[in-house]
């Protein structure tokens, strides 16, 4: 089965079938039924210590990787930022350090909320130290009770003589797509690109789940490092404030 192909967990039962002498020359097996996304269900036999060791339990989504073992996807989620003043007036935010607005707090509460109702687990929170994204991992993390960490990588671009300016304007559109420039005294997409992927190669070799409480600039070099991109695609891309994307580092780039 390909690893892309994902499962719903519905039940671990003991197999009956696996006698006395095959117990004391193999490992003991568990029958688990599975869930396609298309509503099939099917039975497959798995060691159970394994199970165990991955912590698999009923109710997980789960893949088979290349040796017919089940595996839980390796996840990491994006939330952005909630709303500031320069987002209600279409500002271009970068490095600026803008506060959230009392309506930015309410969203970040509620995102807290929503990561607790979907059961969201999470190690940690790590954040961008720019004070919208950090009080934005402060509810999260109050409501939650994940811890957060502050992680500087998270920091939004610097977009130099833009900050400030209109975030639709037709000269700033056309910027984004240069990749090499760093807008008079900003941060390339270069570089923004490079510090955010040694983040992500990190996680992906941690045996941990993270929460990333950052920027819709970030946003979008989180989303190429998962996804194929034209350069176009890149500069149009965006979510919302306090948006929450999920990401699984199992499942091949699209």
């Amino acid at each position: 089965m390909k690893n892309d192909r994902k499962y719903r967990v519905l039940a671990i039962e003991e197999d009956l079938d696996f006698g006395c002498e095959e117990r004391m020359a193999a490992a003991r097996m568990a029958v688990v039924t599975l869930q396609e996304e298309s509503g099939v269900k099917v039975q497959k036999k798995q060691p159970d210590e394994m199970l165990y060791e991955r912590g698999i339990e009923p109710g997980d989504t789960v893949y088979f990787d290349r040796e017919g073992r089940l595996q839980k996807p390796k996840m990491v989620y994006f939330v952005r930022h909630g709303e500031t003043i320069w987002n209600v007036e279409n500002k271009i935010c970068g490095s600026t350090d803008i506060e959230l607005t009392a309506r930015g707090h309410e969203q970040a509460i509620e995102t807290g909320r929503q990561i607790l109702k979907a059961g969201i687990k999470a190690d940690a929170i790590l954040y961008s130290p720019l004070v919208r994204a950090a009080e934005t991992a402060r509810h999260i993390s109050e409501i939650t009770g994940i811890l957060r960490r502050e992680e500087p990588r998270l920091t939004e671009q610097n977009f130099g003589i833009w900050e400030g300016t209109a975030r639709n304007g037709d000269a700033f559109k056309k910027e984004k797509e240069k990749f090499a420039c760093r807008y008079g005294t900003g941060e390339s997409m270069l570089h923004l690109a490079q510090r955010v992927y040694n983040l992500l190669d990190e996680i992906r070799r941690e045996d941990r789940t993270y929460i990333l409480v950052a920027h819709n600039g970030i946003s979008r070099v989180v989303q190429s490092y998962f996804t194929d991109m034209t350069n176009a695609e890149y500069a149009a891309f965006g979510i919302r404030n306090c948006q929450i994307v999920a990401y699984d580092f199992n499942s091949p780039i699209s």
